[in-house]
């Protein structure tokens, strides 16, 4: 194979050669032609590149949420480099034709008396056969004997066969030297010490086109210094190590090898500048944030792995709730603050959040466990000896949360976070697998019944207990006195899903508030924040100038939504919070509707989101969102309407309007006694 590559490039040096007349000056043209068959080459891998680069963040995002589950992400990451038509083996093309080039370089500079002299093959083997005869004790290796030939010829070391005369005129007559230094040698610390230069020089030659691509190449670009660095000081060991190991002709071609990469990555630049179709500022702020992540995943495992062995600790543990992050806690609170003053039940309360507020929660019934990662989560639910488990999660047994495989009389009970149809926002199946629904209204009640008809599904228990959340915000609204704003105060919340108004609209909903004289809130949904943390913070330092614009990310206070004066949403449960507990109008925005499972409209209860839409708000397509204020200005003006027909909405369709946590709390406490 080596034979096959050296004898393919050997009439390109040949041809070099003849140009110059001087091998070193043949071996730098030889490395320019290589060059610019490595220039069209790095064409495709710098738009392969910028692929690369251009999905980093999504990458990040998806490095983040699997944080804990390398074969779910490289599922994702899979599915990421399909999306991107981005192949992590173009990039390794450059590679795969620079080593050819070297080890034929190398073959042809063993062999000058093929490539360089161009001498038949009978002439060589007469030559090799002369030089073991008078060397009978010389050990020569076997890539080098042509080397060891011409050295012996030039030295006179010994006589020459007179057949062989011509042959050794002409080998005189080559001139390897090049700058004082004969490329032939391989440079070595015991002679022809100007040799050493090779080495040296390729060295620094690497640090140059290490500093100049740190500058400028796309991919080194996103590189954080100390990768930088490690590849740079690589690169140079790498350089003058392997300078040692060939010949100095190798060593030259290495040189200038990284000398020429230098103009050959600005022109590179120039064809296909990367700041066209990259935002480095993003990407430089998306990989901060994936390393702050992965510093906190770490800070928190040892932690983690605490917590779970203290939870399995706990011996005849009975009630157990599990939090996905600190903003699902407003859903259990009042529950759990009956069920801690009407009873002595331990409550041992599982979160995903390192930070949730729980622990500052100093009540002795209540113990609470930091649990995130898949390494601990899965085992903690399939090992699981509870008597009852109450969550918010829905899809049990479906992915990474199960049921108990070591109890299977444990009651798992649901708690709704919202209003809206479990139908039309859940997958198909989302609830089967829970014994108990708290379920918050009529509609809700007719939906599982429905789906249970139609799917053949045993029958849950549902509990008419009502909406715990909206029960405490309006409890805590009506116990405050509320000042008009001064200027009206404008709530932005989406939903979490494919092309909501974060993804599709935000921006230009936020270029046309602005306008007016008003406040703005944009508060995303607690999932989407999670997932895609980077997305809300570049709209943060887009908006950091616009006076009345804010952007939040902390959902452990409800009070945006109990001091605005109107809501904008798309598909969210937040804009039943809102209307219900403010009485106050909802502006919809109508992104591509929220259709977790495709066979909702076989249900016959048909979903509030859809049937209500337009009876507690408006609504406007983004496509029209040049008219948003204009709809606005319609709503303030008939807030005396709405405040009535929402007030008897609400009666109509949540149950136990006032009394949802005592219910729940009551529940709890009757089922874990046996007492239902």
């Amino acid at each position: 194979m080596l034979r096959l590559i050296g004898y393919s490039l050997g009439w390109i040096m040949k041809l070099c050669f003849d140009l110059t007349h001087n091998y070193g000056v043949s071996v730098i043209l030889f490395t320019f032609f290589t060059k610019i068959i490595l220039f069209f080459v790095s064409i495709i891998t710098q738009k392969n590149s910028i692929k690369m680069v251009k999905m980093m963040p999504e990458e990040n995002a998806l490095k983040i949420k699997y944080i804990d589950d390398k074969d779910k992400l490289a599922d994702e990451r899979l599915a990421l480099y399909k999306k991107y038509k981005y192949s992590p083996f173009v990039s390794l093309i450059p590679l795969f034709i620079q080593i050819p080039l070297v080890l034929g370089l190398v073959y042809i500079i063993y062999h000058p008396l093929n490539f360089i002299l161009d001498f038949p093959s009978d002439t060589i083997d007469k030559l090799r056969e002369w030089l073991s005869s008078s060397f009978p004790n010389m050990s020569i290796e076997e890539n080098s004997y042509q080397l060891e030939i011409i050295n012996q010829i030039k030295h006179g070391t010994a006589a020459v066969p007179d057949f062989l005369m011509d042959s050794a005129v002409r080998i005189r007559d080559l001139n390897m030297n090049f700058a004082g230094m004969d490329l032939s040698l391989t440079p070595s610390f015991s002679e022809n010490y100007i040799l050493l230069l090779i080495p040296l020089l390729s060295g620094l030659s690497a640090w140059l086109m290490c500093y100049i691509q740190n500058k400028i190449n796309i991919l080194q670009v996103t590189q954080g210094n100390m990768n930088k660095l490690l590849t740079t000081l690589f690169m140079v060991a790498f350089s003058t190590y392997f300078a040692f190991l060939v010949p100095a002709g190798v060593g030259l071609y290495w040189i200038f090898g990284n000398l020429f990469s230098i103009p050959s990555m600005y022109l590179l630049n120039m064809v296909i500048p990367p700041k066209k179709y990259v935002d480095y500022d993003y990407l430089l702020k998306m990989n901060q944030v994936r390393i702050e992540k992965e510093k906190v995943y770490k800070m928190y495992s040892s932690r983690e792995k605490a917590d779970y062995k203290k939870f399995f600790a706990v011996e005849n543990m009975k009630l157990m709730f599990y939090s996905e992050s600190n903003g699902f806690y407003k859903y259990f609170s009042g529950m759990i603050d009956y069920i801690c003053q009407n009873s002595d039940l331990d409550i041992h309360y599982v979160t995903s959040d390192p930070n949730d507020n729980i622990f500052n929660d100093k009540r002795k019934n209540i113990h609470a466990y930091y649990i995130s990662s898949d390494k601990y989560l899965i085992p903690l639910f399939m090992r699981l000896e509870c008597d009852m488990c109450v969550m918010t999660v829905p899809d049990l047994e479906k992915y990474h949360i199960k049921r108990s495989r070591v109890r299977k009389d444990i009651e798992y009970v649901m708690v709704s976070h919202g209003i809206g149809s479990s139908a039309l926002t859940l997958r198909k199946g989302a609830l089967d697998w829970y014994d108990t629904i708290f379920c918050p209204g009529k509609d809700s009640v007719s939906e599982i019944r429905d789906a249970e008809e139609l799917y053949k599904t045993p029958k849950k228990r549902l509990v008419e207990t009502g909406y715990p959340l909206i029960d405490e915000m309006i409890e805590k609204y009506e116990s405050e006195e509320h000042k008009k704003n001064e200027i009206p105060k404008i709530l932005i919340a989406p939903s979490w899903q494919p092309d909501n108004i974060t993804d599709l609209c935000i921006e230009q909903i936020l270029d046309e508030l602005k306008k007016r004289k008003c406040e703005i809130i944009v508060r995303p949904h607690p999932q989407q924040v999670r997932h895609e943390p980077e997305k809300f913070d570049v709209l943060k330092e887009k908006y950091k100038n616009i006076d009345n614009v804010e952007i939040q990310t902390d959902f452990s206070s409800n009070s945006p939504v109990m001091e605005s004066d109107l809501l904008i949403t798309d598909w969210s449960d937040i804009s039943w919070e809102f209307a219900f507990v403010t009485k106050r109008p909802v502006l919809f925005i109508d992104t591509p509707m929220k259709i977790m499972n495709p066979e909702y409209d076989l249900i016959k209860t048909k979903p509030i989101n859809i049937t209500l839409r337009n009876v507690i708000g408006k609504s406007i397509a983004p496509e029209n969102i040049e008219t948003l204020n204009s709809v606005v200005d319609e709503l303030f003006e008939n807030l005396d309407e709405y405040k009535k027909v929402i007030t008897e909405t609400h009666r109509e369709h949540v149950f136990n309007i006032g009394k949802s946590s005592r219910l729940c709390g009551k529940y709890i406490i009757k089922s874990l006694e046996g007492k239902i």
